[in-house]
C-alpha cells in the first residue's frame, strides 16, 4: 500500500468516525430538550399514564369545530402528518387524559383560562406549560419522529394562522377508553 493510499484510508475512517460521533451528538443533544423535570411530568400526566389505553379512529365523514365560548379557551390537538401513522399520541392536561390522535387527525377540547400542564405520550412523553385566556383558540401539535427502535412525540404550540390552516385538511379523532 502506498503512501497516498494509507493516507487516503486513514482520511475516510476519520471521516467516518467523525460522522458517528456527530450523530451521537446530535442524539444526545435532542434527548437533552426533552423534560427531565419529574414534577412536572406528574403534574402534566399525572400518576398512572400507563393506566389508560385508547382505541383510537378516524371519522371522515364529520369536520366539527368547536364554538368559543366566553369563560373558556379551545385547545386544538393537531397530528398534520402521516408518520408514524398507526401510533397514538395520547395528550393529557393537568394529569387527566383528554383524547388520541394518530396520523392526519385532531382533536379538541375546553379549559378554564389559567396555567395549564400538557403532556403527549406516545413511545416517550413531552411536556409544556401554557398560559390560557377566556374566549381564545389555542393549537397543539404532536410531532412524531420515527427513530431506529422508537417513534418520538415532541409536542408544541403552533402559531393560530398556521394551526386552523392544517386543521382544514385533517380528520377528527374518536376513540373509546378500553
Amino acid at each position: 500500500m502506498t503512501l497516498f493510499s494509507k493516507s487516503l484510508l486513514a482520511t475516510a475512517v476519520l471521516g467516518s468516525v467523525l460522522v458517528v460521533s456527530a450523530a451521537a451528538a446530535d442524539t444526545a443533544k435532542e434527548e437533552a430538550t426533552e423534560p427531565d423535570n419529574k414534577e412536572l411530568q406528574l403534574k402534566a400526566c399525572g400518576p398512572s399514564n400507563k393506566e389508560v389505553n385508547f382505541s383510537a379512529d378516524t371519522d371522515k365523514k364529520a369536520h366539527p369545530t368547536a364554538v368559543a365560548a366566553a369563560d373558556k379557551a379551545i385547545i386544538y390537538v393537531l397530528r398534520p402528518t402521516l408518520t408514524g401513522n398507526k401510533i397514538q399520541t395520547k395528550l393529557a392536561v393537568d394529569g387527566q387524559w383528554k383524547g388520541v390522535n394518530r396520523g392526519n387527525n385532531y382533536f379538541f377540547f375546553t379549559l378554564d383560562p389559567g396555567e395549564h400542564y400538557f403532556c403527549s405520550e406516545a413511545e416517550n412523553h413531552s411536556v409544556l406549560t401554557l398560559k390560557v385566556e377566556a374566549g381564545k383558540t389555542y393549537y397543539l401539535q404532536q410531532h412524531i419522529r420515527m427513530g431506529v427502535m422508537k417513534a418520538r412525540n415532541k409536542l408544541e404550540t403552533m402559531a393560530e394562522e398556521e394551526g386552523s390552516k392544517k386543521l382544514s385538511d385533517l380528520h377528527p379523532s374518536t376513540w373509546t377508553v378500553k
